[in-house]
């Protein structure tokens, strides 16, 4: 039986992001600049609860796929939200319209609309697609990832300090080691995140995100 979504609550110390949950898995909302609302990682069973907690928040305008396995929630919320545009990378398009019989728009319409502190990513080294967001609209900057890190499973409402990886990640989702990798030790040594907002599990936050991010990275990749 699939458990429904709870209701949209804040993400604690981010100013426009909420998240909501079914079982471990998390959907994320994020406000635009329009005022209306991104769901990264549409997750099934959108209860009258969530959608009602949606509601209060703003008019949702993009459901984005953020890799091409996330998919089974997207009929479901493309029928709650038929104004929403659909979006995910160009990597994903194929396997994601096989297998929901949905079209996608590319991530440029999303682009114009982020808030100034807000970014696209996409890894290199993936066959997943795989986007993610990030956020500097507090004091934790902030990666919101799908299946490249996870946090350890628990309570919806739980913050833990220990980041982890999905198990299937490695072998389902890199192409190249060596370029993801790269991808990876650049971006952390551009700007680390304090906080990680990921699918699978709770939030991790964490000023040791660093070494704590390369050490997982060395033990399961590398």
């Amino acid at each position: 039986m699939t458990k429904t979504l709870s209701t949209f609550a804040p993400i604690p110390r981010q100013s426009a992001l909420w998240s909501a949950t079914a079982g471990t898995l998390r959907c994320t909302a994020l406000r635009l600049r329009d005022t209306t609302l991104c769901l990264y990682s549409p997750v099934l069973g959108l209860a009258e609860a969530a959608s009602i907690s949606l509601k209060a928040l703003g008019e949702v305008s993009f459901l984005l796929a953020p890799n091409h396995y996330h998919n089974k929630g997207l009929k479901e919320y493309a029928q709650a939200f038929p104004d929403a545009a659909l979006i995910c990378s160009d990597k994903a398009r194929p396997r994601l319209e096989k297998q929901t019989g949905l079209s996608f728009d590319g991530l440029d319409r999303l682009t114009s609309q982020l808030p100034d502190d807000s970014k696209l990513a996409l890894p290199d080294g993936l066959k997943t697609g795989e986007v993610w967001l990030t956020s500097d609209m507090s004091e934790d900057h902030a990666w919101i990832v799908c299946d490249a890190f996870k946090g350890p499973s628990g309570k919806s409402d739980n913050i833990s300090s220990h980041i982890e990886m999905l198990g299937t990640f490695p072998t389902y989702g890199i192409k190249d080691r060596a370029t993801y990798l790269g991808w990876v030790k650049t971006k952390l040594k551009a700007k680390t995140p304090k906080m990680v907002v990921p699918c699978h599990g709770t939030i991790v936050r964490s000023d040791h995100l660093h070494s704590d991010m390369l050490s997982l990275l060395s033990r399961e990749i590398d």
